[in-house]
């Protein structure tokens, strides 16, 4: 069977960062050190941190995407280290740039990425219209991924990863450059997603963009863990030195 860690340990979290550690040849620091965190499921988690702490590493790691050196992750109780494809199954990674063909329809885009998670014929069908639905893309269907704009690919993109229902959404900067309405737009989305139970981490270096909508907020700097906490109050995290980020 699949060892997989007690539902005690995972206490209501959906994802658990334990001592991850991961540096690369030639760096002299380490890119992620000791780094633990958890988010419980349903939350909204800002992961919060200049360019270059560490980030888009860290998700990679949660994503099967790269080895640690040291530590672990468990989604919903599995290891990334040890059943990867489980964790595969319930994540849905979207990185900062989208590895897109700009000439391919989007309709063909989301049939691509249901059918690599083994969605076929009506099973198919229906995915693809209900996340169209969700994410409102049916004017676009028909138009090539290179033709939309910013706010748009992000949509688009959100609906390929929403194609094989994950229950861990990992969002790398996706606010980035898209103008208020897009933001607003997104914003939206993720709070839809998090009310049916998804959860949901997104990162930026800034924290502004995301108080309204996180339930808690992770920040790193220099891939070390600064601050980790609940933000039920919705105001500004303090780190540190006392700045609000």
């Amino acid at each position: 069977g699949v060892a997989m860690t007690s539902s005690k340990m995972m206490n209501g979290n959906m994802l658990i960062v334990d001592g991850l550690t991961k540096c690369y040849p030639g760096a002299e620091v380490d890119a992620v050190s000791d780094l633990s965190f958890a988010l419980p499921r349903g939350s909204i988690c800002g992961f919060i941190g200049p360019n270059g702490a560490g980030k888009t590493t860290t998700m990679r790691i949660c994503s099967t995407l790269e080895m640690p050196d040291r530590g672990d992750v468990w989604v919903d109780g599995y290891s990334v280290l040890e059943y990867p494809d489980e964790v595969r199954k319930r994540i849905g990674f979207m990185p900062d740039a989208f590895p897109i063909d700009p000439n391919v329809l989007v309709e063909d885009m989301l049939e691509f990425f249901g059918r690599a998670h083994g969605l076929w014929g009506d099973e198919l069908a229906a995915m693809v219209e209900s996340v169209v639905a969700f994410t409102t893309l049916e004017e676009l269907l028909r138009k090539p991924f290179g033709a939309l704009s910013k706010g748009m690919k992000q949509r688009a993109a959100l609906a390929t990863v929403l194609m094989h229902d994950p229950q861990l959404l990992i969002l790398d900067e996706p606010a980035a450059g898209l103008d208020p309405r897009a933001r607003v737009e997104l914003r939206t989305l993720l709070q839809l997603l998090a009310q049916q139970g998804k959860t949901i981490l997104i990162s930026s270096h800034i924290l502004a963009e995301l108080t309204e909508i996180c339930t808690h907020a992770v920040v790193i700097e220099q891939g070390k863990l600064k601050a980790d906490r609940s933000l039920r109050s919705h105001s500004a995290i303090q780190t540190d030195g006392g700045h609000s980020t």
